[in-house]
């Protein structure tokens, strides 16, 4: 018993029947030991030991030991950490060849799934990020583009990994149109975006009310613009809400104030955002306008 609990402690409390048996230990013993409540059974030839805190890794881990596959799709994204991934319901992955059904339990099957597209993240088996990040596009299209934007920002991925999957993945994965269609653009220099107010800034006020589409973190000495239209010196920032107590944010807001004194800087918060899109486009657009006209 002591080899179990030794595994259990490095498996979220899990065990497998099969390690239970490798363990040299009888089904006859494991049936009593559930029977008693000293192991629940989690998934089909899964169990806990008692006292087992319950967690989401431990389901998502659960889950891939009972059918030999691993997290995957948004359960991964939120295991990475993705941008806007915030909760996820288990989702795993096992190659077409392997066929297991679990009721309640999310699994998908796939013709291509190489060792390169698979890592561990907390003990949990799991597609790696860039291999996660195409997944997304097929099922979760809207927020793929946050998620890369995120990933590339906190250089959770980089931009070789994204374009090795492009070419490793073949033409019929459903998400591989949409997955070309974001990554092109960062692999021939066009950078992330920095927060999801600024994903949710071309998503709900550029695109929606076709404006023309900014350059992204545009650099202007030392500093750098959210979104910029270089050609008509006009910037937008997209302010978050938060306090500038500290005396390094009022330095650098001053010291970037300074360093676009020639712009014309739009500044739009949450709200101008969330509430009041339309007018934010309304307000951009009129800027836009008179300048051109200007120019």
């Amino acid at each position: 018993m002591e080899k179990i609990l030794a595994i259990a402690a490095d498996q979220f409390g899990l065990f497998t029947a099969a390690q239970w048996k490798d363990a040299g230990l009888s089904r006859r013993v494991l049936r009593y030991r559930a029977a008693s409540g000293a192991v629940r059974e989690i998934q089909p030839d899964v169990f806990a030991v008692a006292g087992a805190p319950a967690s989401f890794e431990q389901q998502a881990l659960a889950a891939c030991l009972s059918v030999g596959g691993v997290a995957s799709h948004r359960c991964a994204a939120y295991l990475w950490g993705f941008r806007t991934f915030e909760t996820a319901a288990v989702e795993v992955v096992v190659r077409k060849d392997h066929t297991p059904c679990r009721p309640g339990l999310k699994i998908r099957r796939t013709t291509r799934l190489d060792e390169a597209d698979i890592d561990t993240r907390r003990g949990i088996p799991i597609t790696g990020r860039a291999r996660t990040l195409l997944d997304l596009c097929d099922v979760s299209p809207r927020y793929a583009e946050a998620a890369i934007n995120g990933a590339l920002h906190r250089r959770q991925v980089s931009l070789r990994q994204l374009e090795k999957v492009l070419h490793r993945v073949g033409p019929r994965h459903p998400g591989i149109q949409r997955y070309r269609e974001l990554v092109v653009p960062f692999l021939a220099g066009q950078p992330p975006t920095e927060s999801e107010l600024e994903d949710d800034f071309l998503n709900l006020v550029i695109r929606p009310f076709n404006l023309p589409m900014p350059v992204r973190q545009h650099p202007v000495g030392r500093r750098r613009i959210d979104f910029a239209y270089p050609e008509l010196v006009l910037g937008v920032e997209i302010e978050s809400v938060r306090a500038h107590a500290a005396r390094e944010d009022v330095d650098r807001n001053a010291s970037k104030a300074n360093a676009l004194i020639e712009w014309r800087i739009l500044r739009f918060v949450y709200d101008d955002v969330h509430r009041w899109p339309e007018e934010t486009a309304q307000l951009l657009d009129r800027t836009i306008t008179r300048l051109q006209a200007a120019a």
